[in-house]
């Protein structure tokens, strides 16, 4: 058994393939490196192309995940920080949106609707870097997931300990008010996924940073779900 499975040391990665293509594959590439960094792991490899190698194995639309965890042994103290890696493939024929023209907001009209109930998880998420990437430790969103079941919820929005809003259980998220584009700031600990990086990239000039309350989201003219599987999509 590895280190990933007995101590959840580790993370993982979701990467979308569309006609053999990865279109945010420099983002899931940016956000890897930022996690070997937080979790204080080597690799001896370009983590491009290992990502590349790996996505040019497939040539259906998908959605690779690959696994990254540290090597050898020891228990809670590893005996090295040298990080090795697995991966799988689940095909899928779900939509993929991402935002290209030079207005966003105009675009985001474009963006497919998945309307739904949506709720808030009460037990807040912890406010620390290893969870603002994928961790392999996601005892939290399980038990987030279960509530979201056990209340028929639609969609989960996930909250730290001073209440504010820092993402969707699966999702990074923009709240529309008006004519204002607002991102949840990242100093809230929500999970800073490829398809939010994207969007602050290329529009960073046109989306609003900043605390996100619940009052907010109920007063939202939109929100959009901002998720590496399958671009952005609006839920309210």
């Amino acid at each position: 058994m590895n280190r990933g499975f007995l101590y959840g040391d580790g993370f993982f990665e979701s990467i979308r393939i569309v006609n053999g293509i990865a279109p945010l594959l420099r983002f899931h590439t940016e956000r890897i490196i930022d996690a070997f960094c937080i979790y204080q792991m080597t690799h001896s490899f370009d983590i491009h192309e290992v990502l590349q190698k790996s996505v040019d194995k497939y040539h259906t639309d998908g959605i690779l995940r690959i696994n990254f965890y540290r090597d050898g042994k020891g228990k809670y103290l590893p005996e090295t920080d040298n990080v090795v890696f697995d991966y799988a493939f689940t095909p899928t024929s779900s939509v993929f949106f991402l935002p290209e023209s030079s207005d966003l907001q105009s675009s985001l009209a474009s963006a497919p609707q998945f309307h739904g109930n949506i709720g808030i998880y009460l037990e807040p998420k912890p406010n620390v870097p290893w969870m603002t990437v994928k961790t392999l430790s996601s005892a939290f969103y399980v038990f987030a997931a279960k509530y979201k079941q056990q209340n028929e919820l639609d969609y989960l929005l996930i909250q730290n300990s001073e209440g504010e809003i820092c993402e969707e259980l699966v999702s990074n998220i923009i709240v529309q008010i008006g004519d204002r584009l607002i991102v949840p700031s990242r100093n809230c600990g929500g999970v800073n996924g490829a398809t939010l990086r994207y969007l602050l990239s290329k529009y960073g000039t046109q989306l609003t940073e900043e605390i996100v309350t619940l009052s907010d989201v109920e007063s939202a003219t939109a929100i959009y779900s901002c998720k590496g599987s399958i671009g952005v999509s609006q839920i309210k």
